[in-house]
């Protein structure tokens, strides 16, 4: 057996610039804020030239679900505005033009691709993902040749008494993270989760309609409705590059003497490119047939939005 107590992962001028230490213990993982570590700002950046693709990946440990549905559902030319936005939530201190948090991310990611070289992406890594979620350990015990002669190599890093434990089962330098304890995994997704601040909300859109009746002909009528596509949450299709979702229509109309002379509920599909997208300020029109007898009703018509359940009512007279 052989033991080896590294200290390759130690930085004592990060450490020293490191605003925050960690404190574990117990049944939960307290990750406080990201040290500021500025002078090891990563090549990876939310430049304009960052693809889509490339932002989500480089924010794999930060981004919530919550997030990555807004990102995907907002239109590519307002993307790199919601990639700023991504980055200004989670600033320590915005007074200043520095992002440590930022800052202290890619100086992880960059020091896990130099000390880790598994698949040739250290940062991906079962050791590169908990150094960036928690930090260079306080003390690494390596046995490159396990606990004894026929066991796999073994790591050991140590926060403060707490340990996190890799092992290379096929002794192929690929290092996976021992799962055995329950309680040691609860600790580090609790630690993860301490990464994912409330981030970024999607701005509060009522969802609001305009309604208007036209006349076609003698007992006849046409509900006209107008919904912006800026109050709507329209889903991403990869495959077709389009927006769309569906509109629930519920249309009430009660006559004069307050019966319901009709009643129907229809789903209506709404689809639009990104060049419609792009002109916010124009609506989707939906339409609906009304056949009655001649005379005074009421319309009541309300709309669900079945990608965020978000509904709207409105009602309308009209005279056949």
């Amino acid at each position: 057996m052989k033991k080896n107590n590294s200290s390759s992962l130690a930085n004592p001028r990060a450490d020293r610039m490191r605003k925050t230490i960690f404190l574990l213990g117990g049944v939960a993982a307290w990750l406080l804020l990201l040290g500021a570590c500025s002078a090891y700002r990563g090549s990876a950046s939310t430049t304009p030239g960052t693809t889509d693709k490339e932002f989500l990946s480089e924010v794999r440990y930060l981004i919530s679900k919550k997030e990555k549905k807004i990102f995907k559902n907002t239109p590519p030319e307002e993307r790199q505005k919601f990639i700023e936005e991504f980055w200004k939530v989670r600033d320590p201190d915005p007074t200043t033009e520095e992002n440590e948090f930022r800052d202290e991310y890619y100086r992880r990611i960059d020091v896990a691709n130099h000390l880790f070289h598994e698949g040739g992406q250290g940062w991906l890594s079962d050791r590169g993902r908990i150094l960036i979620l928690l930090g260079e350990p306080e003390r690494r015990d390596v046995y490159p040749t396990g606990y004894s002669f026929y066991e796999p190599p073994v790591e050991i890093w140590f926060y403060n008494t707490f340990p996190i434990i890799f092992v290379d089962y096929n002794r192929e330098g690929f290092y996976k993270l021992e799962s055995g304890s329950v309680r040691r995994m609860s600790m580090i997704n609790t630690a993860q989760m301490q990464l994912k601040p409330q981030g970024i909300q999607r701005n509060v859109r009522l969802f609001s309609f305009t309604l208007t009746a036209l006349e076609t002909g003698p007992g006849t009528a046409k509900l006209l409705m107008a919904v912006p596509y800026r109050v709507t949450n329209l889903i991403l299709d990869e495959k077709s590059k389009t927006y769309s979702t569906r509109i629930k229509l519920n249309v009430r109309v009660i006559d004069a003497a307050g019966k319901t002379a009709l009643e129907k509920e229809e789903l209506r599909t709404v689809t639009v490119s990104d060049d419609m997208l792009a002109q916010l300020g124009k609506s989707y029109s939906l339409e609906f047939l009304l056949q009655l007898p001649p005379g005074k009703y009421t319309a009541q018509v309300a709309l669900e939005n079945t990608a965020d359940k978000s509904q709207a009512q409105k009602e309308i007279q009209i005279k056949l």
